[in-house]
């Protein structure tokens, strides 16, 4: 079934609508286009045409060369964050193994959706009592190690605007239900480069993760390791960061991450 189907048209934004016309209107054309050829291309009046480019350049989407536009670099960002996290999965495989092997525990991957992590890949302990979350489960950035990870070493104004629409629901007695509580947490987070899940989210499991960047140095993904309390003790966690570090450190590398972007922008 079509999912457009099911969406009201009082719904809709025939602004973004417009806007994501001329996007396409760009991505089919084999070379650059005037404003003029783009308003007749997409049956727009120029002054309109005008403004949604003006507003497509400023934040990078489009890219005007003598009067010409074309896609701007921020559609090839997204399309490569796209990309990465479709290949994530079978690139983390190898080091999800390592680290449940040599821990003990369940390994997980999982990337950045909205104000929420998505699981992408794990590999499960084979201790009896163990973490086992579905692929395809979404748990909420706040309380969990790994969306913790990410969001502590997001720029500023994306972890802001995120923090504005987190709704901070409390799972356990653990759970950081204050805002300002969990910026002091995201800034220690930021310098020791590792989060951890003291039964934040389900009572009894415990968790450290650590982030996974992509090749402009953005975190948009996590791994973690995940499992009972009564073999996780804080201290434990503490010693298996670097594990959890080094492997989300050689995946990051191998998607073409380099420290130096990170300190470019401020990270």
């Amino acid at each position: 079934m079509d999912l457009s189907e099911n969406v009201h048209e009082s719904n809709i934004s025939q602004t973004v609508v417009k806007a994501l016309n001329i996007l396409e209107c760009l991505a089919a054309a084999e070379k650059g286009l005037t404003a003029p050829q783009v308003a007749k291309e997409v049956g727009m009046s120029r002054p309109t045409v005008y403004r949604l480019l003006t507003t497509l350049e400023y934040k990078g989407y489009v890219s005007e060369i003598g009067h010409e536009y074309r896609l701007g670099t921020k559609v090839l960002n997204l399309a490569g964050v796209l990309l990465e996290s479709m290949n994530l999965p079978r690139l983390a495989e190898a080091y999800l193994r390592q680290v449940s092997e040599i821990s003990g525990e369940t390994a997980y991957v999982s990337i950045l959706d909205g104000t929420a992590i998505l699981y992408v890949s794990k590999v499960e302990s084979t201790q009896s009592v163990r973490s086992n979350c579905a692929l395809g489960t979404r748990n909420p950035l706040h309380c969990t190690s790994m969306g913790r990870a990410i969001l502590a070493n997001l720029p500023e104004d994306e972890r802001r605007e995120i923090l504005d629409n987190i709704t901070f629901t409390r799972f356990t007695e653990n759970t950081i239900t204050d805002r300002a509580q969990l910026e002091e947490e995201l800034d220690v987070i930021r310098r020791r480069g590792y989060a951890i899940d003291n039964m934040e989210i389900e009572d009894g499991v415990r968790c450290v993760g650590a982030p996974i960047f992509d090749h402009t140095g953005r975190a948009f993904a996590a791994m973690s390791l995940s499992g009972p309390a009564f073999r996780l003790s804080i201290d434990r966690l503490h010693e298996l960061s670097g594990l959890v570090i080094n492997a989300s450190q050689t995946i990051s590398r191998k998607l073409g991450y380099q420290p130096e972007n990170n300190r470019r922008n401020g990270r």
